[in-house]
């Protein structure tokens, strides 16, 4: 996503760089969005592969923010360039907002990665001074402070943004300060330490990309999520088999029978079947002779995925 605080020089590789993590976000959301429609069955919310994927994504946005921080404001700051840049980086965080309280209203985007720029990006500022050594180990500290300590407090809606949640709130999209504002401030320390070798040439495609990170994640979801939409209402998906469809129709209806929305039944219902098969559970399961060891496993999965 664009950082609000730019040089007016470009730096190609920095902008690359951001380009090649759009590429796998948006590889990530298509995914999302075909397991979404059942065009496909992956284990998008339990698969170590898949969760490791979105937190990379996620990590390198925020690392090179933390570096354009940093190299954007080597020559001074220009206020009134980054308070124009924040505000248009707010407000497209409160779109999404709106956005997903409309399409997801039970699992909205209250505090994800736009939301997360534009608090991290105004934090950052109080390190811009300070050595690359004491930013880093700040980062570090933030990091791993959730490992250790978490508080029913924080588990509020109005609280949840700061991480140090007991438990994480259900939501599409969720980025709170603690750990990844330690990944922007690490990048902020590599900033201060890269220097001049962040220029030099790059590919211009990826650059271009780079440059408009903000206008290609504001759109390209709404562009697939309607695509396949609209495609999937008029019959024509190739999503899989009679079988599964028959599994997908019946556990979305047991899990909406507990009480549970029908939006998080139709998740956990994906990720159930794509956990299934992860673990070569999956036949078993349809011709009901699993034994007992295999029904752990079964019940395992059922857990991870649960909305």
């Amino acid at each position: 996503m664009t950082d609000p605080a730019l040089s007016l020089a470009r730096l190609p590789r920095i902008d690359a760089a951001r380009g090649g993590a759009v590429v796998a976000m948006v590889l990530y959301h298509l995914s999302w969005d075909l397991n979404h429609f059942g065009w496909l069955t992956l284990n998008l919310f339990a698969s170590p592969a898949w969760l490791a994927a979105r937190a990379g994504i996620l990590s390198a946005f925020l690392f090179l923010a933390g570096v354009s921080l940093v190299l954007s404001t080597r020559g001074g700051m220009d206020r009134r360039r980054f308070g124009r840049r924040w505000a248009l980086l707010a407000a497209a965080a409160a779109a999404i907002t709106a956005v997903s309280l409309a399409v997801f209203p039970q699992s909205p985007i209250l505090f994800g990665v736009l939301h997360h720029l534009a608090v991290g990006s105004l934090l950052g500022l109080a390190f811009l001074r300070l050595p690359a050594a004491v930013t880093a180990l700040a980062g570090v500290a933030v990091l791993a402070l959730p490992q250790w300590m978490g508080f029913p407090l924080f588990d509020s809606p109005w609280l949840s943004w700061v991480g140090l949640v007991t438990h994480e709130p259900d939501a599409n999209d969720y980025v709170p300060l603690f750990p990844w504002f330690g990944v922007l401030l690490l990048g902020m320390a590599a900033g201060r330490l890269w220097g001049e070798r962040a220029g030099g040439g790059a590919p211009a495609s990826l650059a271009w990309l780079g440059r408009h990170s903000l206008p290609v994640y504001l759109i390209h979801q709404p562009v697939l999520f309607g695509l396949l939409w609209g495609i999937t209402a008029a019959g024509l998906s190739p999503a899989g088999d009679e079988t599964e469809r028959s599994f997908h129709a019946s556990c979305v209806a047991s899990c909406v029978q507990t009480g549970a929305d029908e939006e998080g039944c139709v998740q956990s219902c994906h990720c159930i079947a794509g956990g299934l098969k992860e673990h070569g559970l999956w036949q078993a399961v349809l011709r009901r002779n699993t034994t007992p060891e295999e029904m752990e496993r079964v019940m395992a999965v059922i857990r991870a995925c649960r909305p």
